[in-house]
């Protein structure tokens, strides 16, 4: 939890600093960023409550991309909201008997449903945000179909979750950055590494549980 603490540290910090510098932050977008990064850090450590913490951070995020014309990033952060309160409910009662979902591997029938619906998804969201005039329609786009499926994904706790989670991690720092969000950039980037420490966690305890099955 060292990590949540030092961001809400640095954070108060530097906000009084702001006439200082040309980069401007708002308090708005402080709350979003130290409420995702525990929200995930939790989350990639195999812990239900990252759903509760991330909703405040939901909420918050889908002002601030309002604001900047992100409009397909509030449409996934609504998906977010209502996905997040499934999640709670498929990992703590999830499993045989209502009791806590294991870890698990993608289904190949799931995988392949997922890459037959990616491509014209997101064509067809692209087509939308250029009508709307939403900023960088194609990458607005292919990250929010991205990070739906793996939203999805990471409901039912499967480790394939996290391999997606890095992709579209990878495009976001830059997209954010490009928008002047540049607290959220800098959450991505931490993002990107908690989703790599996400996928070896679940990849190790879906060993044990296996293990412990014999």
């Amino acid at each position: 939890m060292l990590v949540f603490a030092v961001i809400g540290t640095v954070l108060i910090l530097i906000l009084p600093l702001q006439p200082i510098w040309s980069v401007q932050l708002s308090l708005l977008e402080a709350v979003a960023v130290v409420t995702s990064a525990w929200s995930v850090g939790l989350l990639a450590r195999n812990n239900p409550l990252g759903w509760w913490i991330g909703l405040v951070g939901v909420v918050t995020y889908a002002i601030i991309f309002y604001q900047v014309k992100l409009y397909a990033d509030v449409g996934i952060q609504i998906f977010y909201l209502i996905t997040s309160i499934q999640g709670i409910l498929i990992w703590l009662k999830g499993g045989e008997h209502q009791t806590e979902k294991p870890i698990s591997h993608l289904p190949k029938s799931q995988f392949i449903v997922s890459a037959i619906a990616f491509i014209p998804s997101v064509w067809g969201l692209r087509t939308v945000l250029i009508a709307i005039q939403g900023a960088a329609p194609f990458w607005d786009a292919l990250t929010t179909v991205g990070s739906a499926i793996a939203q999805l994904y990471l409901m039912e706790r499967y480790v394939e979750s996290w391999y997606l989670w890095i992709a579209v991690d990878v495009i976001y720092v830059p997209l954010y950055a490009s928008r002047g969000l540049y607290l959220t950039s800098g959450l991505y980037a931490v993002f990107l590494g908690m989703a790599i420490s996400g996928l070896y966690h679940f990849k190790a305890l879906y060993k044990q549980q296996s293990q412990s099955k014999i």
